[in-house]
């Protein structure tokens, strides 16, 4: 009967022991994965036209090259069909006075999370001033005081080096580099040498463009920044009246760029933006002026809702 009973003790333990290898181990934890956010609103399910009509881009992109001088980077996208289409966007350009767009997306950011306010003051010292390439506030007294708001409008909407002088000094290079790293824009070297490339500069514009990233406030506030600039004769020039243009400008030797967000006049209450990003690198500046205003009109003529066109 021992022996029995011994036996039976031991087959109940083993069973136990198989059961617990080879049930499914429901307790693991999950690994978070870091997903980037999204800068479009909410919107309609995919239409296979446009899709299709954004593929159609590519082809008409390459003829645009080569109809100009030069070499040239763009990058279409629309986020409603998560499709875009592009050239040479992986390659590195001047990225002149776009860099001015890292320090506004890292100053707003800063706000965002509470370590600044945009009300803060910033005070222009001697070591400050660029009087070469474009911006007014060289001409301003050393000493003058603004906000930090206002050195940002200063900075994009006049492309004042002066302002990214300062806002530089303010927030520091290196966090300004973190601030691209962490969007992904990892091909950007900041400040010296200066170079980007289209895609990453569609980051950037994508971070300023999403309400969660900033705040729904402070993004719309950047983006109005960037509209009704003093520089409407690239991306904005070719499109009818009435359709806002969000975007910077760059300009260095003989590269020349520029890079937003089109808001189409709405047609049944969408809201259909879309991005454009045009490099032009080995051209006068007015031929690059036409590269950037024909890759405009033939991404509106594309993308803008019938009912805006």
């Amino acid at each position: 009967m021992l022996l029995v009973l011994s036996l039976l003790s031991c087959l109940v333990v083993a069973a136990g022991v198989l059961w617990y290898h080879e049930r499914p181990d429901n307790t693991t934890p999950l690994t978070a994965v870091d997903r980037p956010t999204t800068a479009e609103p909410p919107q309609p399910p995919v239409d296979p036209a446009r899709v299709r009509v954004v593929n159609g881009l590519r082809a008409k992109l390459q003829s645009i090259s080569k109809a100009h001088p030069g070499i040239q980077g763009v990058v279409v996208f629309d986020p409603y069909s998560n499709e875009g289409a592009s050239l040479n966007a992986d390659r590195r350009f001047v990225a002149a006075s776009l860099s001015k767009l890292y320090a506004l997306i890292t100053l707003y950011r800063a706000a965002a999370i509470g370590k600044l306010s945009l009300e803060d003051e910033i005070t222009m010292r001697p070591s400050d001033v660029w009087a070469e390439g474009t911006g007014v506030l060289y001409r301003y007294p050393v000493g003058h005081t603004m906000t930090l708001r206002e050195c940002a409008e200063f900075m994009i909407k006049e492309s004042d080096n002066t302002a990214e002088v300062m806002l530089n000094r303010f927030l520091g290079e290196e966090e300004i580099e973190a601030q691209l790293r962490g969007i992904g824009a990892r091909s950007t070297s900041y400040w010296l040498p200066n170079t980007t490339t289209p895609n990453d500069i569609l980051l950037v514009l994508r971070a300023i463009a999403d309400p969660s990233y900033t705040s729904p406030e402070l993004s719309a506030e950047m983006l109005d920044i960037m509209t009704n600039t003093s520089f409407e004769d690239r991306l904005p020039q070719p499109l009818p009246v009435g359709h806002r243009v969000a975007h910077k400008i760059g300009s260095y030797e003989s590269t020349f760029s520029d890079a937003g967000l089109v808001f189409p006049e709405r047609t049944g209450g969408l809201d259909q933006r879309y991005y454009v990003v045009v490099f032009s690198e080995g051209a006068t500046e007015a031929e690059a002026r036409e590269t950037i205003q024909d890759v405009s009109l033939v991404a509106y003529r594309a993308l803008a809702p019938s009912g805006a066109r």
